[in-house]
């Protein structure tokens, strides 16, 4: 990817077109029927999330992006809100001891976990959080392998550049056949608080 088509993509991912845009490229068209509570959902974390990853979840409910990214809403299991208790694994694996090349959160700067994928490689998510503006965090991508890769754009132009097949990585890639987006908001047991 070139640095106009980086350029595009931060630009458009700090208003919720983005998401929009996103939307139209995946084929989704419906209603969420999990609403995440962004305020405990930020006062329980002690920080702001980026607006394009609100807006994706406002808007497209959560699910499986091409075949290997798995995009939650905040919170499923532990106290409602808390999206570290969604990711606690995660979270542990950041302070097992070993040395990694990022500190996790709440220290600043430090990894917050958002998706986890599995092609080619099982893996994580995160942002790289500091005390600016959460719009500007970089994408962290750590695969199981012991791989790291920073990605200078939000979670929605992230997406949108792996579905597009433009997304500079070895370590998250598109799996071949797989469909742009499928949602999981219809599986037993799903989240629901919106009646839907």
């Amino acid at each position: 990817m070139d640095q106009s088509e980086v350029e595009e993509l931060q630009q458009m991912a700090s208003r919720s077109p983005a998401v929009e845009v996103l939307a139209d490229v995946v084929g989704w068209s419906g209603l969420p029927k999990w609403q995440p509570d962004w305020k405990l959902t930020e006062d329980l974390l002690g920080t702001a999330l980026p607006d394009d990853y609100k807006a994706l979840l406002d808007t497209i409910p959560f699910g499986e992006y091409v075949g290997t990214v798995l995009v939650g809403p905040p919170t499923v299991t532990g106290r409602e809100g808390d999206h570290l208790a969604m990711f606690r694994e995660v979270m542990l694996t950041l302070t097992d001891g070993e040395r990694h090349p990022y500190d996790a959160y709440p220290k600043l700067p430090g990894l917050i976990p958002w998706a986890v994928f599995d092609y080619p490689v099982k893996g994580q998510l995160f942002w790289l959080a500091d005390d600016g503006n959460p719009n500007q965090w970089p994408v962290i991508v750590k695969g199981a392998d012991g791989t790291w890769e920073r990605h200078d754009l939000g979670a929605v132009a992230f997406l949108i550049s792996l579905v597009r097949g433009k997304l500079s990585s070895k370590t998250v890639q598109r799996n071949p056949g797989a469909e742009f987006y499928r949602t999981l908001q219809n599986l037993p047991g799903a989240p629901n608080n919106t009646g839907r």
